[in-house]
């Protein structure tokens, strides 16, 4: 349940993206989504057909099937790619996303410390690239 919960929090966030995008992908992911728009909006809802494919196994699939997608389209998108970020901590040239999980921290406040266990030592603590120039030690 928690990496669908993760999953789901991943989808909200690239839904943002596809909102504000002008491309007609909302179009295309709302048709995937097969009237199930919460699955954008609300990462904690869920509705009894989801349940029980989550019993049968195949909610999981569905949710990375829908992630690719939108994954896909973001990254390729020069709207949307526009509307990614440096990070503020290494500012390496890399683009990075919110919904990127598994290589980026998100902080609660700007520039505050992150735990040591978050990242190794050598890699900048919100976004996992090797520190730049202007990284300071905390």
């Amino acid at each position: 349940m928690g990496r669908i919960l993760r999953s789901r929090e991943q989808l909200k966030l690239l839904g943002d993206y596809l909102i504000m995008c002008r491309s007609g992908a909302l179009k295309e992911l709302s048709k995937r989504l097969d009237h199930r728009h919460y699955l954008l909006e609300y990462p904690h809802k869920y509705s009894v057909a989801d349940l029980r494919q989550i019993a049968d196994g195949v909610f999981e699939t569905f949710l990375q099937s829908l992630l690719q997608f939108a994954s896909h389209h973001v990254y390729n998108c020069d709207l949307c790619t526009q509307r990614g970020f440096i990070c503020q901590l290494c500012n390496s040239s890399d683009i990075i996303f919110p919904f990127e999980f598994d290589t980026t921290t998100r902080s609660v406040t700007p520039l505050s410390p992150l735990p040591a266990a978050r990242a190794p030592p050598s890699l900048c603590p919100a976004c996992s690239q090797e520190p730049g120039p202007s990284l300071e030690p905390f």
